[in-house]
């Protein structure tokens, strides 16, 4: 779906590349942005083939796209760190998409994140059925997920892993707290090699949820809710 998206006229020329040159001074103007209709950058059209099969031209579009959808500041994009290809960016880092877009690093590498697990979970449906879903449950408790909401996941569906660091508060609707904040900012940075992680990170790195539909906001500290985008935590589908 994604190559039936082409525009003779819609990328310039980039044979060549300044290392200076932002974003903006390639796409700054209206013709460089051809209309989307797609309401949110993880619906069917992202998700029909996964980030890592992406050409550079999908990674230009899905770039302009959030810049639209999201109200991001292209001014803080380098167009040079991203062309590239759609494994390239799968590979890099968050710390790398900071350095290449600056503020909008952090956003844009969570908005990529949740499209690779939905395109994951679509093509493990079509692919593997349910017998796939069940192997996906049953590594659970290795704590192996590369995903931040997760990693909190399968720790709350996981008491002898936890150790009282999260808890649920209403389990029927994925309302959870968070017990031991520093606690649990540990084991993440473990988990990512970052020994400099800390539990104000880690928080931001959640609340980026709220805008892609994985958690909803509660208005009380250390709560969080699964929203309509997670999965994998309702009991009564595992």
């Amino acid at each position: 779906m994604l190559d039936s998206v082409t525009h003779s006229t819609f990328l310039p020329n980039t044979s060549f590349c300044d290392p200076l040159m932002s974003w903006t001074d390639l796409f700054g103007t209206e013709e460089y942005y051809p209309g989307f209709e797609h309401q949110t950058a993880c619906d069917s059209y992202w998700t029909s083939v996964p980030p890592e099969y992406w050409t550079k031209r999908h990674v230009w579009e899905w770039l302009q796209f959030c810049c639209d959808q999201y109200k991001l500041d292209a001014n803080c994009i380098s167009f040079c760190h991203f062309n590239i290809s759609g494994l390239q960016l799968c590979s890099m880092s968050q710390e790398e998409f900071v350095d290449a877009a600056g503020i909008c690093g952090e956003y844009l590498y969570f908005i990529l994140q949740n499209i690779r697990t939905q395109a994951a979970d679509s093509s493990c449906l079509k692919v593997g059925g349910i017998k796939n879903q069940e192997s996906h449950h049953h590594g659970r408790s290795s704590l192996q997920s590369s995903h931040l909401w997760e990693f909190v996941r399968d720790l709350l569906l996981s008491p002898e892993e936890n150790c009282g660091i999260l808890e649920w508060e209403d389990r029927e609707q994925g309302i959870f707290r968070v017990v031991k904040s520093e606690a649990l900012a540990k084991m993440w940075g473990q988990r990512k090699k970052n020994d400099r992680m800390t539990y104000e990170k880690l928080s931001r790195a959640l609340r980026y949820y709220y805008k892609t539909g994985i958690l909803e906001r509660v208005d009380r500290r250390l709560v969080y809710k699964f929203g309509k985008n997670a999965h994998g935590w309702q009991e009564d589908k595992l």
